[in-house]
């Protein structure tokens, strides 16, 4: 029962700690766990590579030429890995900015676009 406790222990402290230095979130007072959390700096680098994967991804599964130019705005969700919801920007295409959902879970090495829809009124 101890080690099932500390095990636990361990792993929420993982996730808070990974949520504090991942995607540019506010600051750890602020992360409702859960909750959906602003990105402060949509210009962060692990920030575009997930945009940049959910455009890429989007290729890939329908056949599209999308081309990322940049990361509008964006919020965070930590979950048992990290739920993005984005709003990108892309060049090649018509309508030219969509929301893009995707989930990320680095320690699993898993990273899925769930979502990736034009906005209908930017």
């Amino acid at each position: 029962m101890k080690f099932q406790l500390l095990v636990l222990v361990l792993v929420v402290l993982m996730a808070f700690a990974t949520a504090r230095n991942h995607g540019g979130l506010s600051p750890m007072k602020d992360i409702m766990l859960g909750g959906w959390n602003p990105i402060d700096d949509i210009n962060d680098p692990e920030v575009t590579e997930i945009a940049n994967f959910a455009v890429t991804e989007f290729n890939k599964q329908t056949g599209a030429t999308l081309k990322f130019k940049k990361v509008i705005k964006g919020e965070s969700q930590l979950v048992s890995g990290m739920n993005y919801r984005l709003i990108i920007s892309t060049s090649n295409s018509i309508p030219n900015v969509y929301n893009a959902f995707v989930y990320d879970c680095p320690w699993d090495h898993v990273r899925n676009l769930t979502s990736f829809t034009p906005v209908k009124h930017h």
